[in-house]
């Protein structure tokens, strides 16, 4: 795997639509049901789709957090948050790196799970919160913890939207 990535990874989201308040975790698993399951997910309550079709959700003020969930890497899971009100990623039992950025006040808390990885020293990686200069550092570092970087077959992917359950 390449040092950094093709495209840079924030440019890439924010071309797909993720330009205002973000919130991911990339969650070590491949078992979608497990992690489907630490995080109360209702399966009653889900649909496969793209991308465009999650962000669709996004802001629409629903009383329970919705996300997007699926494959990352192999070994990986990841999940996109579409209301402010996210899931809990601290209640999973497993390796997380929890990514949020507030675009309204330009704020973004840095990625605790990265800190102390070998094979980052590269990476310019403020630990404690920044702005959005500081979250291309953060992605390019998870990418290469993860074994995959955000790319456009990544975002073509289709995963879960489902509902946490409350």
């Amino acid at each position: 795997m390449p040092l950094l990535p093709e495209e840079s990874q924030w440019e890439l989201l924010t071309a797909a639509g993720l330009r205002n308040d973000f919130q991911a975790a990339w969650i070590e698993g491949d078992d979608r049901d497990a992690i489907a399951a630490e995080l109360h997910v209702d399966p009653t309550t889900t649909l496969e789709c793209d991308l465009t079709t999650a962000l669709r959700w996004m802001g629409v003020g629903s009383p329970t957090p919705i996300l997007w969930v699926g494959p990352h890497a192999p070994g990986w899971t990841f999940a996109l948050s579409l209301s402010w009100d996210g899931a809990d990623f601290g209640v999973l039992d497993r390796r997380v790196f929890d990514f949020c950025y507030a675009r309204e006040l330009d704020e973004f808390y840095g990625v605790p799970g990265v800190y102390g990885e070998e094979g980052l020293d590269d990476l310019y990686l403020n630990d404690d919160q920044g702005d959005e200069s500081d979250l291309d550092p953060h992605l390019v570092a998870v990418g290469r913890l993860t074994g995959r970087f955000v790319d456009r077959a990544w975002l073509a992917e289709r995963r879960t939207l489902c509902r946490v359950a409350s």
